[in-house]
């Protein structure tokens, strides 16, 4: 009966010791998951993350970085010759539009920005060369999925969400076909952080790009804004 009641609490003890041991962001990106699989009360995760916007704004503070002002946003892409919006930009639709739809949101509350790859093989025809994805701002990476295949139910393929800590929003890249980053990893603005491409259910008979979303978290609840204006304006300063 001791022996039993040793290695119970033994195991007790790792268990604990496991969940105090994971970062921020690593149980930020657990919680992530579930919302995109619907696993979670919508209640729940919305509390889990109001504690994660406050626990992670602590953890980026210990890394001595200023924050990205809205301002100096950064374009979402580089090292590419041409560039062109979808519907010239006015394909933005965020009604009806929930977070906690998970994985099978309605609508379109995000920009789709295509490169020059008319045989679909995530290079640009001019260059020969892959698209990298670009941090906008300063922050941590959320979460990540990176093992997007042919056969995945996954709508958003490949995809990174990156934490803003300045606006207290999250940025959300998908259809990506590489990813660079992980859960809890430090970022500064103008960062690769992976290839665009055309990963996921539907995008895979598109064409190439990236499918950029920005999310305002008010109360726990992410709230999706058009930031085209914002897109401009980033474009424009690389330009210069």
């Amino acid at each position: 009966m001791i022996t039993n009641f040793l290695k119970l609490c033994f195991l007790l003890l790792i268990l604990t010791s496991t969940v105090f041991t994971q970062s921020v962001f690593e149980r930020w990106h657990k919680t992530d998951q579930l919302i995109r699989d619907r696993k979670i009360d919508e209640d729940a995760a919305m509390d889990s993350i109001m504690m994660y916007v406050k626990l992670g704004k602590q953890e980026f503070k210990s890394y001595n970085t200023p924050g990205t002002k809205r301002s100096d946003w950064v374009f979402p892409m580089s090292d590419f010759t041409w560039y062109s919006y979808r519907s010239d930009g006015k394909d933005y639709k965020d009604e009806f539009f929930s977070y906690f739809q998970g994985g099978e949101f309605k609508g379109h509350p995000a920009h789709d920005i295509f490169i020059i790859d008319k045989d679909t093989n995530s290079f640009e025809d001019s260059t020969g060369r892959q698209v990298p994805a670009i941090a906008m701002v300063t922050g941590i990476i959320l979460s990540t999925y990176d093992t997007w295949f042919r056969a995945d139910f996954l709508r958003s393929g490949n995809y990174i969400k990156l934490f803003d800590p300045e606006s207290e929003a999250i940025f959300y890249y998908s259809h990506l076909d590489s990813v660079f980053v992980k859960p809890g990893q430090f970022v500064k603005a103008g960062d690769r952080i992976g290839y665009i491409g055309r990963t996921g259910r539907k995008a895979i008979r598109g064409k190439t790009h990236i499918h950029i979303a920005y999310y305002k978290i008010e109360d726990g609840d992410p709230v999706p804004e058009d930031i085209l204006n914002d897109l401009y304006k980033a474009q424009s300063r690389m330009k210069k």
